[in-house]
């Protein structure tokens, strides 16, 4: 069962977008935001393969999924949109998606961004593109770049799980170099009643997203998405200010520490009164250290975690997870890793 707890509303003003949604981190549906861009028009599976066939696209396997089986994901492969969705057509099973391509000028044209793109800077915003057949997902994650998102549905319909950072140690967060950002529980595997008693002890946001509509998605938040159909939407990344730039370029990978300090970071005003000292600290641990990457990340997830709880104090313990990843970074600053 869907919750439908997300908001709908028509687009609000650029101010009332950014003092109600961006900076509380509140998701939200907005149902009119490209009613006058040319893609809107192209609401179906059968409209975009008439009408987008040349677009170039790269197709990859679900990762997840490989993880999963213990087989090693394909080669990701280009091919034009209209022979991948005949691809999908023939094999409505497929894992094969395509996920996070750069979306190529063509559709950009046909849905151009004519609001929000000046509410921080637009020189780092950028767009990425997604299409995949029914039943599949996308696994309980967060994004690294610390960008707010505007996503499009052009066609089909996707069910959206957004879980806030607050609720981080109910998620068992997986602390390791090619898994950071991805939780140990798997949504994709419940029941749908296990789904909703879990959604509900996490206090989430769920909705299914419905063509011609566009949701915000904080930036940092965890999220979850099935495919109920074949579906295809366009991403539109905007830009991060100066302060959360520069923190997503210490840390690529970025622990759930970082999630917590990027929120800080968000208001500018604030961040330049109450937290750059401690944004200057990262960056001149970053520039100071040498030795090997991995000592370098454990230095500055240590620092992460120690400024966490000098601004933010930390929670009690709740998962055996989170004991041993605090564990590890003390033990490495004990014996001078770190």
């Amino acid at each position: 069962m869907v919750l439908d707890n997300i908001d709908r509303i028509e687009a609000p003003s650029a101010d009332v977008f950014y003092q109600k949604y961006i900076l509380p981190q509140r998701p939200v549906i907005i149902t009119n935001m490209f009613d006058n861009s040319s893609l809107r028009q192209m609401d179906s599976f059968e409209k975009v393969r008439t009408g987008l066939t040349d677009i170039p696209v790269q197709i990859c396997s679900n990762y997840i999924a490989h993880l999963l089986d213990s087989t090693s994901a394909d080669v990701p492969r280009m091919m034009n949109l209209g022979a991948y969705l005949d691809f999908l057509q023939a094999e409505p099973t497929t894992l094969d998606i395509c996920v996070e391509y750069p979306t190529p000028q063509k559709l950009l044209e046909l849905l151009p961004l004519n609001l929000y793109q000046n509410l921080s800077h637009e020189s780092d915003l950028y767009s990425n593109m997604f299409i995949a057949a029914s039943n599949n997902y996308a696994h309980l994650h967060y994004d690294a770049d610390q960008r707010n998102v505007l996503l499009f549905q052009i066609f089909g319909t996707k069910r959206f799980v957004l879980i806030h950072p607050h609720q981080t140690q109910k998620l068992d967060a997986i602390d390791q170099a090619n898994l950071c950002r991805t939780s140990g529980i798997f949504l994709e595997n419940m029941s749908e009643a296990e789904k909703t008693d879990f959604l509900r002890y996490t206090n989430a946001f769920d909705a299914v997203l419905y063509p011609g509509e566009t949701i915000f998605m904080p930036m940092m938040i965890w999220h979850y998405i099935e495919y109920l159909e074949p579906a295809m939407s366009i991403a539109y990344r905007l830009g991060r200010n100066s302060y959360n730039r520069r923190l997503a370029n210490l840390f690529p990978a970025p622990s759930v520490d970082v999630q917590f300090l990027s929120l800080l970071l968000q208001d500018e005003t604030k961040a330049q009164s109450h937290h750059l000292e401690w944004l200057e600290k990262l960056e001149a641990a970053s520039h100071s250290l040498s030795g090997s990457e991995s000592d370098r990340r454990d230095t500055l997830n240590y620092l992460s975690l120690r400024i966490r709880g000098q601004y933010l104090g930390l929670e009690p313990i709740k998962n055996i997870r989170e004991l041993r990843r605090r564990e590890v970074m003390l033990n490495k600053s004990l014996i001078g890793k770190v």
